[in-house]
């Protein structure tokens, strides 16, 4: 193998799953050029990653969302003579679109309508793995060994020094814990009350001299409103102001990560920051941070009914409900009191 090309997921939280799986193929193919294809959201997250030497971005749902679009990408392709192809995921579009870029050795798992493009069929493990390690068998399938470990994000010295910026000019001192609460999340039933929040984070300032900082974006004005009105204190608000990238350089200041099970939890985690993840109807085994785990504490209660839960049109669940600000507050308390940072 001298030029790889991975198809990661679409989504960010996905595609930083991907990343152990890029860092173990570097390891074992120092020489080799190995970009990525995914959706602009995955190039936000794999940007600057020491493990990649090219980022194609496949733009579905505008420059490529077209036949004509999509001929333009596999042009593209076929020039950069890619020899090999992983397909992180079951897809009958990009299994295709490699197959006509003429990519000869594309390794990804079986699936009735994609295997047939496949010249390497990898059978999909029916064991309970956190979806980083699911990528992994597709190491081996090429006689590479499948080395997991954490997920990576890289944060720039510029994006630090401007996030740096950004807080100060928000009001948060130096002098104080910054506690970063998370409310959303992209499904209803994944987030906690923002009542909750509130609540945990008028405990922490009174406590612990805590400074909130309220992130999500646009659409997460709502329930960043609702949070920001139920406190006793002042909370700050960055909801909306961010691009992923400014988000995530805001996260690595933080001495405390509280968030819902969502993309910013795992970049959280990624960037080494103490994190409270909230769980309810998805699962900490499947989709869990990674990471020290002298820094993460998971709430999840596992009497739910039903785990994973992937509908969106799901009410409200009872396992968050049955998650409690005296619990939350006291892991929150408790990595906050070990200093880790």
């Amino acid at each position: 193998m001298n030029r790889v090309l991975v198809i990661v997921p679409n989504w960010f939280g996905e595609a930083l799953f991907t990343t152990p799986f890029v860092r173990a193929l570097r390891r074992q193919s120092p020489q080799a050029h190995i970009a990525a294809l995914g959706w602009p959201q995955a190039h936000d997250v794999l940007l600057n990653n020491p493990h990649l030497n090219e980022l194609i971005v496949y733009d579905e749902r505008a420059a490529h969302r077209s036949l004509g679009g999509k001929w333009r990408l596999v042009g593209q392709l076929r020039r950069r003579a890619f020899d090999t192809a992983f397909i992180l995921r079951k897809s009958l579009s990009r299994t295709l679109l490699m197959a006509l870029a003429g990519i000869p050795a594309r390794i990804g798992f079986d699936h009735p309508k994609s295997g047939w493009l496949l010249t390497r069929r990898v059978a999909p493990s029916d064991a309970l793995l956190h979806k980083a390690a699911t990528y992994l068998p597709l190491l081996s399938a090429v006689g590479l060994r499948a080395e997991d470990g954490p997920y990576e994000y890289q944060v720039t010295e510029h994006e630090r020094a401007q996030a740096r910026l950004l807080l100060a000019r928000q009001g948060v001192a130096a002098d104080r814990p910054l506690v970063v609460l998370h409310p959303g999340a992209n499904w209803p039933h994944k987030r906690w009350l923002p009542e909750r929040f509130a609540a945990l984070g008028t405990r922490l300032i009174e406590t612990q001299r805590a400074q909130i900082v309220v992130t999500g974006g646009p659409d997460d004005a709502p329930l960043a409103q609702a949070l920001q009105r139920q406190m006793r204190h002042p909370a700050l608000r960055l909801d909306g102001q961010t691009t992923l990238r400014q988000l995530a350089a805001c996260l690595e200041q933080a001495h405390l990560v509280v968030s819902n099970d969502t993309g910013v939890l795992h970049i959280a985690a990624a960037l080494g920051r103490p994190v409270v993840a909230l769980y309810g109807p998805t699962s900490p085994q499947l989709t869990g941070p990674l990471g020290d785990p002298s820094r993460i504490i998971v709430a999840h209660h596992p009497n739910c009914p039903q785990v994973p839960c992937y509908s969106p049109e799901h009410p409200p669940h009872d396992g968050m409900a049955s998650i409690t600000v005296d619990e939350v507050y006291a892991a929150s308390c408790q990595l906050l009191e070990r200093g880790v940072r």
